[in-house]
């Protein structure tokens, strides 16, 4: 396939710090990130108290963190910067399954979550939409149908969302309060990793829904 980095170019570089305390997996993402055109890796660290001090000393354009650091956990990183002000966007990239861990990292202020098993390509564009001021996380359930994973009251909105709905006849139809529809489209918007009311509609099109 193409090379992941054909759309780089542009002066402009994304700064980028990471954290991972194995080593060949630093020198796995500094080897693709130097190739691509569009990012330039300004930090190190092998430990969670190492990766805080360099993401407030250096002024990251993003933070890629894994979730099971030495000394800091990565979540403990991420929770720490945002209590302190700092918005620096952070993706996780990680061997833990996205299923557990994706809800919880977007729930403590973090922008995306991509597994280690995830291809260069899906890194880089994970990467890259992070850096641009939009999240990236995998729909629930990896290769499956991921609207699956909804419950049946969560599938009732989601049709009603797919129609075009408004939120207050949706309350009315499922006789729910708005405030619920709209708790519900959270949660749905949630599981299958999207953020607005186009996208799922695209991921639905996408997956065959009328």
């Amino acid at each position: 396939g193409p090379h992941p980095c054909e759309r780089s170019g542009g002066a402009v570089k994304i700064r980028v710090v990471m954290a991972d305390d194995h080593e060949v997996v630093r020198q796995g993402l500094r080897d693709m990130l130097s190739s691509c055109g569009d990012f330039l890796v300004i930090g190190e660290a092998a430990d969670g108290f190492a990766a805080e001090r360099l993401t407030e000393n250096l002024g990251p354009d993003l933070l890629i963190l894994d979730v099971a650091l030495p000394g800091r956990r990565g979540i403990e990183v991420l929770e720490s910067l945002r209590a302190r002000g700092i918005r620096i966007p952070v993706v996780f990239f990680s061997m833990y399954p996205a299923t557990q861990y994706a809800d919880y990292v977007r729930r403590a202020g973090g922008q995306g979550f991509v597994s280690k098993d995830a291809d260069s390509q899906t890194l880089i564009d994970a990467l890259r939409r992070v850096a641009s001021g939009r999240s990236a996380f995998p729909p629930s359930r990896p290769g499956d149908d991921p609207f699956t994973g909804l419950s049946s009251r969560e599938a009732e909105v989601l049709a009603g969302l797919l129609m075009g709905t408004p939120v207050s006849e949706i309350a009315q139809r499922l006789r729910i309060s708005a405030k619920s529809v709209s708790t519900y489209r959270r949660r749905i918007l949630d599981k299958l990793g999207v953020e607005s009311n186009a996208e799922l509609i695209a991921l639905a099109i996408h997956h065959g829904m009328p």
